[in-house]
C-alpha cells in the first residue's frame, strides 16, 4: 500500500512539474523579448531633424504617431520591427515623407537624396538583419 501511494506521489509531483514547465515555454514563445535597435548617429540625426517631430509618443500628428513612434521603436516586437523599417525604406523610395504638406511649413525637413539613401539603407539593412538574412 505504501508502494502505491508513494508511486501516486511521485506522478503527481511529475506532472506538475511538468505542467509549469510547459507553460513557462509557450509564454517565452508567446511574448519574446523586445528588440533592441541600434540607430547610427548620422541616421538619427536625418530622424531628428525629419521624421521625429511627427513620429514619437508625444507628437500631436496623430497620423503620424499611429503610424510609427521611434520612440518606441525597441518595445516592439521584432516581426513588428521589421515591417516598420521595411515601410520606412518604401515611403522614403516613393518620397511620400515627409509629406509635401510639411514640407510647406517646414522647408528644411526636406530629405537630401544622400539622406534619403542613407536612411533608407539603415532601414532595409536592419531589417534583413533582424529577419536573418
Amino acid at each position: 500500500m505504501k508502494k502505491i501511494i508513494f508511486s501516486l506521489m511521485f506522478v503527481t509531483a511529475a506532472l506538475v512539474f511538468m505542467n509549469f514547465t510547459i507553460i513557462e515555454e509557450s509564454e517565452s514563445k508567446s511574448n519574446p523579448m523586445p528588440t533592441t535597435i541600434e540607430i547610427p548617429n548620422d541616421v538619427q540625426e536625418i530622424l531628428d531633424n525629419s521624421c521625429y517631430g511627427c513620429h514619437n509618443s508625444e507628437s500631436k500628428n496623430n497620423k503620424g504617431k499611429m503610424k510609427l513612434k521611434f520612440d518606441q521603436l525597441n518595445d516592439y516586437k521584432t516581426h513588428k520591427v521589421i515591417g516598420k523599417l521595411t515601410d520606412i525604406a518604401e515611403v522614403i523610395a516613393e518620397n511620400d515623407m515627409p509629406p509635401a504638406k510639411i514640407l510647406k511649413k517646414y522647408p528644411d525637413m526636406t530629405l537630401t537624396d544622400e539622406q534619403k539613401e542613407t536612411l533608407s539603407s539603415w532601414a532595409t539593412a536592419t531589417a534583413k538583419s533582424l529577419a536573418g538574412e
